[in-house]
């Protein structure tokens, strides 16, 4: 897609808009992104921003009876919100006929969310069974949260998306409703449309449900620039739900705009690590011996390029006792070490051409495989231009990675990683071997979808 076949509008309140049709099919996408996220909540007061995508969540005061969502269900459409570092995205997928039915949902919420005392209690208690659920009673639950923790200094920087249960019980009615007003305005905001729509009557339909909306001034959110790390983190969790021991590690990423070409190398060099059937830490002599399970991605949730602040490159790996990151294991077994090996490998000997070559591109086909979904093209648009002011690049990524990312510059990025200081967290079980032996099923379960889902 170049550019001019993108339309880019902003209206007097200062909403951005974004059309993106496609002449093929019958549904459409709708995503609107707010600038604002977990790194963006006030001192004090976590969780606030996923709290807020939950309220939000339930439609506007001109939603019908039930609120948005099963309205949206009715006209045989998907909706649901997920809440990153920078961004909070709203989105839909529906047939076409559904097009000014999802604009007027998203004008009214953006107008007026449902904030009540009632609505405030329900949804604190529904964030805080996904915290019991997802962090506090899940193997592994603090992953991947626990890797920022150890690696930022900057506190904007380290949060997790939930929150602390006691922000949360603290959190009234005036703070929220001064929550949306700084980073709710049509001015923070982007609505992003893909699909089967015209985009004369889409931009109509824009105008007509957005333009009346007050406009207001945009508060900023915080810049927040991450130091380097000056040694390596290496700390311990202790996991009573973890079947077997497990260990993790993170490492800075280059900075997605002015180290563009290393950051795109930084994702190839992950899916040579541990992605794909022939991944080196998968197969072969360097594979460390008795891992159930191992996922190594780029971005705090597994996601390119999706935030603009500080990132990092993540491996987790669940394994047996012997071959743990423990010092006393003397069988040079241990995950780190595999890794740096593969590290010091790649950094001193360029990657076989065959393997850089089906890596790249089983990559660029998975992400031109999302593509074809029109929510998720609508998410993936929007977020880059909100965060770069770069729609273009959700199409042109993956042939920047399938044909531009060189043997040299994965040796690069291998190299940078060997050097830095990274974060390894070492999961430690507290169960019985019947009880590990019994759970390693489960546990591989619950570590495939620790990474990629952002907080929703």
């Amino acid at each position: 897609m170049t550019r001019n076949q993108l339309r880019r509008l902003v209206l007097d309140n200062g909403l951005r808009v974004l059309l993106a049709p496609n002449p093929t099919g019958a549904s459409i996408g709708v995503a609107v992104h707010y600038g604002v996220g977990f790194r963006t909540e006030p001192g004090g007061h976590t969780g606030l921003a996923h709290l807020f995508e939950h309220l939000m969540v339930q439609g506007g005061h001109g939603a019908p009876p039930g609120g948005y969502l099963p309205q949206v269900q009715r006209a045989g459409g998907l909706a649901d919100a997920k809440t990153r570092q920078d961004l909070t995205v709203y989105y839909a997928a529906a047939p076409a006929s559904a097009l000014e039915m999802l604009l007027g949902l998203e004008a009214d919420r953006m107008r007026s969310p449902r904030i009540s005392p009632r609505n405030l209690r329900t949804q604190t208690a529904v964030i805080d069974e996904e915290i019991r659920l997802m962090v506090r009673n899940r193997p592994y639950g603090a992953f991947p949260w626990v890797l920022p923790r150890a690696l930022h200094s900057r506190a904007e920087n380290a949060r997790d998306g939930y929150g602390e249960s006691v922000d949360l019980a603290a959190l009234d009615i005036p703070l929220c409703e001064r929550f949306f007003h700084d980073h709710y305005s049509p001015g923070n905001a982007l609505v992003t449309l893909t699909g089967a729509f015209d985009p004369d009557e889409a931009q109509r339909l824009v105008r007509r449900y957005f333009a009346p909306l007050p406009g207001r001034p945009v508060v900023a959110a915080p810049d927040a620039p991450e130091p380097e790390p000056r040694a390596e983190a290496r700390l311990s969790v202790t996991d009573p739900h973890a079947g077997l021991p497990a260990v993790a590690v993170g490492y800075r990423m280059p900075d997605p705009v002015t180290e563009r070409a290393d950051h795109l190398a930084h994702l190839v060099l992950a899916a040579l690590l541990g992605q794909g059937r022939h991944a080196l830490l998968r197969r072969g002599p360097a594979a460390p011996a008795g891992v159930t399970s191992l996922s190594v991605g780029c971005g705090l949730f597994g996601l390119p390029l999706d935030t603009a602040g500080p990132d990092l490159l993540t491996l987790f790996a669940v394994h047996g006792s012997g071959v743990g990151d423990d010092g006393a294991n003397a069988d040079g077994g241990r995950v780190t070490d595999a890794l740096d090996a593969v590290l010091t490998t790649l950094a001193e000997n360029e990657v076989d051409p065959g393997l850089l070559r089906a890596t790249t591109a089983r990559w660029a086909s998975g992400a031109l495989r999302e593509l074809g979904d029109p929510s998720t093209r609508a998410q993936l648009l929007g977020s880059r231009e909100m965060l770069f002011g770069e729609a273009e690049l959700t199409e042109r990524l993956p042939e920047l990675v399938r044909d531009q990312v060189t043997g040299e510059q994965v040796s690069r990025a291998a190299a940078r990683l060997r050097a830095s200081h990274r974060a390894v967290v070492r999961f430690v079980p507290r169960t019985t071997t019947a009880t590990a032996t019994a759970t390693a099923t489960a546990t591989a379960t619950a570590t495939a979808t620790a990474q990629g889902k952002a907080v929703a």
